[in-house]
């Protein structure tokens, strides 16, 4: 079998991070296989060990991978707003808050998706760690859109909004189906909205 080049050998790996970053948040860590994700990537599952130590490993990378991918979400949204804040963190509550977010887990936020996860995951493990790292950047980034207040109080205002609304976006998801699931994106944006 010939050798694919470094080019090649870095799209795979690419290729494979994409389809694990969206597997494990659609299906959850547990509910995909290595295998499953190679397929995926349209590669062997031999080839896995050439690109990752471990199925750990690979979560890790991707959980930062799927943090990073949806931060064009928010990344410019106040200009695309005429530099209107409010406008701006209306639009970001609206969207996170929706039935299109809560439907496509496997295309939306890393935090609202695995939450469940990461709470079974070794908290001294890499995968834990991942989280951690990429829900902070992701608090950093939306500490001024969420929160007029000033620094510490700006950061605890914005942690608790983001707590609100993935809350809601996990809870409207468990309850899809179910009257209560529109109640609870409804309560969770007005009460976000209400200025």
């Amino acid at each position: 079998m010939p050798r694919v080049s470094r080019k090649e050998a870095d799209q795979h790996r690419e290729d494979v991070l994409n389809a694990a970053s969206r597997l494990f948040l659609e299906h959850g860590i547990d509910g995909v296989s290595v295998p499953a994700v190679m397929a995926e990537a349209g590669l062997t599952h031999g080839g896995f060990y050439g690109h990752f130590k471990s199925k750990e490993a690979l979560v890790a990378e991707a959980c930062l991978r799927a943090f990073e991918d949806r931060r064009s979400i928010y990344e410019g949204i106040e200009q695309r707003n005429g530099g209107n804040r409010k406008a701006a963190r209306t639009e970001f509550i609206n969207r996170y808050i929706s039935r299109a977010h809560r439907d496509a887990i496997g295309l939306g936020c890393p935090t609202a998706a695995m939450c469940g996860d990461m709470a079974r995951e070794n908290p001294k493990g890499q995968i834990r760690a991942a989280f951690a790292t990429g829900l902070t950047a992701m608090v950093e980034r939306l500490t001024d859109l969420l929160s007029a207040k000033k620094k510490a109080a700006a950061r605890a205002d914005a942690l608790a909004q983001i707590s609100m609304l993935v809350g809601a976006v996990v809870l409207s998801r468990s309850t899809k189906g179910s009257p209560i699931s529109e109640e609870i994106m409804q309560a969770a944006r007005s009460a976000l909205l209400k200025e």
